[in-house]
């Protein structure tokens, strides 16, 4: 029986082409992706394991906006390595004038941590991260409440 093994790829279809790749480019790049492919109306980023996508919309395709909800693409989410890196990720957003949807938090419970935004089409896109809060103390702390209870 076949298996999969992996996504390979995803490709987005997108409305104003130099847009959207000048707005990949710089989200991928920031996640570690590099270009690999480039042509006149499609463009493909790498980070080795994943490839991303994004394609010009057709005429037809363009008549219409994005609307999460229809069907389709609902969102994608970037899995990162740690909440540092969905925070960093937030200020990077923030920084660089993208939209921001939901701010690095907790959501779904203590154990998912995320930032949502959206690309120039409006299209949901998430970096996140399944990792309980760290719950180690400081050094300092323990050493007061040891004072405390002496």
């Amino acid at each position: 029986m076949p298996r999969v093994v992996g996504i390979d790829h995803l490709v987005l279809s997108v409305g104003d082409f130099a847009r959207a790749k000048e707005f990949y480019a710089k989200v991928l790049g920031f996640l570690g992706f590099k270009l690999k492919y480039a042509y006149a109306d499609m463009a493909g980023w790498s980070n080795g394991k994943t490839l991303f996508w994004i394609a010009a919309a057709d005429a037809q395709g363009r008549k219409r906006k994005y609307r999460k909800g229809d069907i389709g693409f609902h969102h994608y989410a970037f899995e990162l390595s740690s909440r540092r890196d969905v925070d960093e990720l937030g200020a990077f957003l923030e920084k660089n004038g993208m939209t921001v949807l939901d701010p690095p938090g907790e959501y779904y419970g203590r154990n998912y941590y995320a930032v949502y935004f959206a690309d120039p089409d409006g299209m949901k896109l998430e970096g996140m991260i399944w990792a309980p809060p760290d719950t180690k103390r400081k050094p300092a702390a323990r050493a007061k409440r040891r004072r405390r209870e002496s």
